[in-house]
């Protein structure tokens, strides 16, 4: 039948299907943009991740974004086969490698190439695919990508010829959408048309690159095998945690059942007297991970390794697993590097992520921390893994399905009720991880900090930006194997710091540092006058420029850089910041430079 059909034309059977479709250019346009889209959300997807994704916010803007975008560019690729055959050649080669990669990959790891694949395909190349051979259905790839080929060859191959203004006016409209959807952070690949997510993860992975190339060359770090008989490690980075609403540290409701029988039974440390680094997470969690504290206007924080940088020196398999958005505000510029082996954040659990809300902690346990334990377990070299929660992150009401919520009703999304339940999915959580740790490799140590506190009460919050006791006195936990509990048991009462959790796992790991760090090890006593600083003068995020000088009754010195004083502990003396003590002043100037200040 179909010879038939093309015995009407002295030409080829492809000449004559373009010719065909040439008549109706518009019909075929729509129609061809249509099966792409159906190819991409049918063929290159699989149903599973379909129906779990389909609605979500951030996947329905993605996904709208780059259809358009693909509208856009097939209307300037109209009749390109006709007019410039070569071009048009080069560019169906250039899609079919995204189609054939984004298949690939989504086959394999149900999701699309992102910059960071990237970066480790470059790494090394001949590695990368020989692990694609051994994992991906070649078949699939290849007739989904011929699908998509010939759909785009035909509408390169239409005898349409629009106007030059008006490929121009697509073309100009299409490159500022791409980049949008590229470069801010709530672009997703995963959530875009194949090619689009490709070739914008590719723009991503260069942006990077030229960013990485300002900034000042951190020290290389010589690697090594991991000495014997060192454990495996663990730090979860919790959100929004006000140690205040912990029946371990003696909140009258018992929001944490399983966590305070840990504690009975001696398998935990509660830290009595920590403080966080910082109050706002975008300065807390990088200077926690580089065991950092104190002022960073001029950007210390690029001149260091980072945990992974030296968990990767020492033989450890790396990882970095989160359920929020490490994007927002290019946060994992800081540690997704090629020390980092195995990197999941919240937009691959859940299509509803944004800054305030990551995905549900109880799905990345169970759909990514468990499982990357139990596989990193079975390898020979031990494992540095960091996870981070939503937690406790307004609106509280959010973070908590409403099957596990305790404590109702919840008087409004930031109520106390809503707070508390929080903690309790967080006990869920934490006690589930130590102990799935624990069944794997009894010698494993598990360290968790929230990365800053949270004022709470039903008039509603007042976010967390002040040295408020609530905000800044957080919960610091050590889970050491069984047995080692004295080994930080010393520290219990000393005034300690989240900065504190780097230096001890170094020293667990048998790694030295080559920077000079803010923390000190839990490992060993501690000064009890020791200082600590809380800020977010920091080049992470605002560099606002304030400090509190915690002392170790915790008690503040509240620090006004631009004004230049003081307001001493009783909450109204204030000073000049020259009167201020030598030995004070000495923990901030190193990092100041006041000839440039207000």
């Amino acid at each position: 039948m179909l010879a038939s059909y093309f015995s009407h034309y002295p030409v080829s059977p492809w000449r004559a299907l373009c010719r065909h479709c040439s008549r109706i250019p518009r019909t075929t346009l729509l129609l061809a943009w249509v099966l792409l889209i159906a190819l991409d959300l049918f063929v290159v997807r699989n149903s599973g991740w379909l129906v779990e994704h389909l609605f979500g916010k951030r996947f329905i803007v993605n996904f709208a974004l780059s259809a358009l975008i693909a509208w856009l560019l097939l209307y300037c690729m109209l009749g390109l086969m006709v007019r410039r055959p070569c071009l048009g050649f080069s560019v169906l080669l250039l899609l079919g490698i995204a189609y054939v990669a984004q298949i690939s990959y989504f086959n394999v790891y149900n999701k699309f190439v992102t910059a960071f694949d990237f970066r480790f395909f470059v790494a090394d190349p001949l590695l990368s695919l020989q692990l694609g051979v051994q994992s991906v259905s070649l078949w699939h790839s290849f007739w989904g990508t011929v699908f998509g080929l010939l759909i785009l060859a035909v509408v390169m191959s239409i005898e349409a010829r629009p106007s030059l203004l008006r490929r121009w006016l697509s073309g100009c409209l299409a490159l500022p959408l791409f980049l949008l959807i590229a470069l801010n952070w709530y672009g997703t690949s995963s959530f875009q048309l194949a090619p689009v997510a490709y070739f914008g993860s590719l723009v991503s992975m260069l942006e990077v690159h030229a960013q990485t190339l300002d900034k000042p060359v951190k020290p290389q770090l010589r690697r090594h095998a991991a000495k014997p008989g060192v454990p495996n490690i663990v730090v979860v980075v919790g959100e929004s945690l006000n140690r205040d609403h912990l029946g371990l540290y003696g909140y009258e409701r018992d929001t944490t059942p399983h966590l305070s029988a840990m504690l009975a039974r001696g398998e935990v440390l509660a830290m009595q007297n920590a403080v966080g680094i910082s109050p706002r997470t975008l300065t807390s969690v990088p200077y926690m991970l580089t065991g950092l504290q104190g002022v960073d206007p001029r950007g210390v924080i690029y001149t260091v390794p980072t945990l992974f940088n030296y968990a990767k020196s020492g033989g450890y398999q790396t990882a970095l697993i989160t359920a929020q958005d490490f994007q927002w505000r290019n946060l994992d510029q800081l540690f997704v590097d090629a020390d980092l082996d195995h990197y999941e954040q919240g937009v691959n659990f859940s299509s509803d992520v944004s800054v305030s809300v990551g995905a549900d902690d109880l799905q990345v346990l169970q759909r990514g921390i468990l499982p990357y334990m139990k596989q990193a377990s079975a390898q020979a070299e031990p494992f540095m893994l960091v996870a981070q929660m939503s937690g406790s992150h307004t609106p509280f009401s959010a973070q908590v399905p409403h099957v596990y919520k305790i404590y109702l009703p919840e008087n409004g999304p930031n109520s106390v009720n809503a707070y508390d339940n929080t903690v309790r999915y967080m006990d869920l959580y934490l006690s589930r991880l130590v102990e799935e740790a624990r069944r794997l490799d009894p010698n494993t140590w598990v360290f968790y900090a929230s990365d800053h506190g949270e004022h709470v009460d039903d008039k509603g919050s007042r976010f967390h930006a002040d040295f408020i006791p609530e905000v800044i006195r957080n919960p610091l936990l050590v889970f050491p194997p069984l047995g080692q509990l004295d080994a930080v048991k010393a520290a219990l009462d000393a005034p300690v710091s989240a900065a504190d959790i780097v230096p001890s796992a170094l020293e667990l790991m048998g790694v030295k540092p080559v920077t000079e760090l803010g923390g000190v090890s839990l490992l060993h006593p501690i000064d009890p006058q020791r200082m600590r600083i809380v800020t977010a003068y920091m080049i992470t995020l605002h560099n606002d420029p304030r400090a509190a000088l915690v002392f170790p009754d915790q008690s503040i010195y509240d620090i006004d850089f631009k004004r230049k004083s003081v307001k001493l502990s009783d909450g109204e003396t204030l000073i000049r910041y020259d009167e201020l003590e030598t030995k004070y002043r000495g923990l901030f100037e190193p990092r100041l430079n006041f000839s440039g200040e207000g």
